[in-house]
């Protein structure tokens, strides 16, 4: 009897060891699956982003700024450098273009009529949302729908819609049907089943990773870089201490970003001469030399002058100042993200902008999992 127990739980030991070795194995296969899934992503974005600073000149430029000059108009700004029009014209238009909510795209194109769907772009609508309804109805046994039919089924599925899906919604859209700016649209067979579903049934496909989760799209994720920026971004030139002249960027801040941003530039070293240089994770890759910073010192609001950051601020734009790239991400085997979703602005709250949930200490467990495009898990190498 002895010997069969001994027997027994010898085999018990093996069979655990067998259960945990096929765990861990299928756990490092969907999470290699995911890097996969990721890095092809973001070659395509990348490659859109490339073609859209190529285009974005000339006639192109012109027009954008125009637009911005409007928008200033209608909140009484005016005297704004024209080298400032023109970069806030290509981040309006690079949101407009790499959307991570549907209101970026919405707002612009129903300023003043209304939407065939409300909430939903109508670019959205007739390059994914349509042809996504009239291929449910022909399955069904309606070989010829109607436009209505079509429109009805679209604001059915739209009402199952969840924010959670709504960035890689929006990813996908920008990859595989928005402007092309000379670029072919990715083909929709180069994902398979286990890359793209329309996991909440709203009729709007969206990338997803191998645990089945919807993936979220970070166009400017610069809460993660800066946490506490001062809010509203508004300088007070009275004020020679004033928060948002003197930033930093914490230890603490840096680590965290770099669990999902590989490659940061580390903290800056004083100069033989003693002067500390500036931070680079204080420096906007699209303004390297700070003139939207400059602008907002220049017409902050004093003497009358109007308030710069009205048009600019973190609900539409990024936290100034501050280094950013797109970030796509996959909340990992755990399935918990760590952040703020990116529809999330609400009660002062920067979810667009790669917030996290709580403070570092309480949620670094949670995206230790995570895997993006920038970090080690993807194969990043800057």
């Amino acid at each position: 009897m002895v010997e069969l127990l001994i027997v027994i739980g010898i085999i018990a030991i093996l069979m655990s060891l067998t259960f945990s070795v096929m765990y861990n194995l299928a756990a490092q296969a969907e999470s290699e699956a995911t890097a996969t899934t990721i890095r092809k992503i973001d070659a395509i974005l990348q490659q859109r982003i490339e073609a859209f600073n190529r285009a974005f000149k000339g006639n192109r430029a012109e027009a954008a700024a125009s637009i911005v000059q409007v928008k200033l108009a209608q909140q009484n700004i005016f005297g704004v450098r024209d080298e400032v029009i023109e970069i806030l014209a290509k981040k309006r238009s690079f949101r407009f273009e790499f959307p991570q909510r549907m209101a970026e795209r919405y707002v612009e194109e129903h300023a003043s009529t209304s939407s065939l769907v409300p909430g939903m772009a109508d670019s959205v609508f007739k390059a994914i949302a349509a042809p996504y309804a009239r291929d449910q109805l022909i399955a069904e046994g309606n070989p010829t729908p109607t436009d209505a039919a079509v429109l009805s089924r679209v604001t059915s599925n739209w009402a199952k819609h969840r924010d959670s899906t709504e960035s890689a919604e929006l990813l996908y859209f920008a990859l595989t049907a928005a402007t092309s700016y000379g670029v072919g649209a990715a083909d929709n067979d180069r994902f398979t089943e286990r890359e793209v579903a329309d996991t909440d049934e709203d009729g709007l496909p969206e990338f997803i990773d191998a645990w089945g989760q919807p993936l979220r799209f970070y166009r400017w994720p610069t809460r993660l870089i800066d946490m506490n920026p001062p809010s509203p971004f508004q300088p007070d030139l009275m004020d020679t201490l004033d928060a948002t002249d003197v930033r930093g960027i914490g230890g603490l801040e840096r680590e965290t970003a770099g669990l999902l941003i590989r490659g940061l530039s580390p903290p800056p070293l004083p100069l033989p001469n003693g002067v500390l240089p500036r931070d680079l994770l204080l420096t906007d890759p699209d303004d390297p030399v700070g003139r939207l910073y400059s602008e907002l010192e220049r017409l902050n609001g004093a003497n009358g002058k109007p308030q710069l950051a009205l048009e600019f601020n973190e609900t539409k734009y990024h936290t100034p100042d501050t280094y950013h790239t797109p970030l796509i991400v996959s909340a990992g085997a755990d399935e918990d993200l760590g952040l703020l979703e990116p529809t999330d602005d609400a009660n002062g709250n920067f979810g667009n902008l790669a917030q996290l949930k709580s403070t570092p200490n309480s949620v670094r467990d949670s995206f230790t999992d995570n895997i993006t495009n920038r970090n080690r898990s993807a194969g990043a190498r800057r």
